[in-house]
């Protein structure tokens, strides 16, 4: 799988149809279907998935696709997780409100073992479901690579370690939302930097530094231009 493609925005949207078909296409989810182990099935359905993102982004490819449902799937483990620990420290009592906008219409990954429990969630109100596995599919192989059960983090207390705490921070990016045409940007702008060399992007930064100061003491203009001076005109 190519690491080094530029990440595309999925507006709210286009992730409510994607989650709709990613539904649909249960040899993706469900290790019950019975062409979950089917590579052409799961093949067809990631290529599906992916038409229907290139109907918004021409340039989305079955890579984009999969990270998008690593994305989903981790945040919502995450979001499962606050749940579960706020349940610890409330005597069992289930505190705190999942608050991706979401959660309901994934909730389907859930497994069955944790449907019991039942949370205050004032508009959504998942089927819990315990979602053991998560599906990392290239287009040379189809692996399933285990991550931590839900089972797993109710019965384990927390362990802060350095290792953890980086796949938390990590777990928040992925499930940063992207409001509008600004964060839009800023994503663009973030995936340009990170392929740059270190002394490029330090520039890179300046520059656009310079560009917004001027921008915010109206400085700009149609001609305004960037000259090897480092200066704007």
């Amino acid at each position: 799988m190519a690491h080094n493609e530029s990440n595309i925005v999925f507006p709210q949207r286009v992730q409510r149809r994607f989650i709709q078909l990613y539904k649909e296409l249960p040899c993706l989810w469900d290790r019950k279907c019975l062409t979950y182990k089917h590579k052409g099935s799961r093949q067809q359905a990631v290529d599906r998935l992916t038409e229907l993102v290139q109907e918004y982004d021409k340039s989305a490819t079955r890579v984009h696709v999969l990270r998008k449902i690593e994305s989903l799937r981790a945040c919502m483990r995450r979001e499962y997780k606050k749940v579960i620990n706020s349940g610890r420290k409330a005597n069992g009592e289930y505190v705190h409100v999942p608050n991706l906008w979401y959660y309901k219409q994934l909730s389907f990954v859930f497994g069955d073992s944790v449907a019991k429990h039942e949370m205050p969630e004032p508009e959504n109100e998942p089927e819990e479901e315990e979602m053991d596995r998560i599906e990392f599919i290239t287009d040379d192989s189809y692996e399933n690579h285990e991550v931590d059960s839900y089972s797993e983090l109710r019965s384990s207390d927390e362990i802060h370690s350095p290792s953890q705490k980086f796949n938390d921070d990590k777990g928040k990016r992925l499930c940063t939302e992207v409001e509008d045409e600004y964060d839009a940007i800023g994503v663009n702008v973030a995936a340009k930097l990170r392929g740059l060399r270190p002394e490029m992007r330090i520039l890179a930064e300046k520059l656009i530094n310079d560009v917004l100061f001027q921008a915010q003491m109206n400085g700009l203009n149609s001609s305004t231009s960037l000259r090897n001076q480092d200066s704007l005109k």
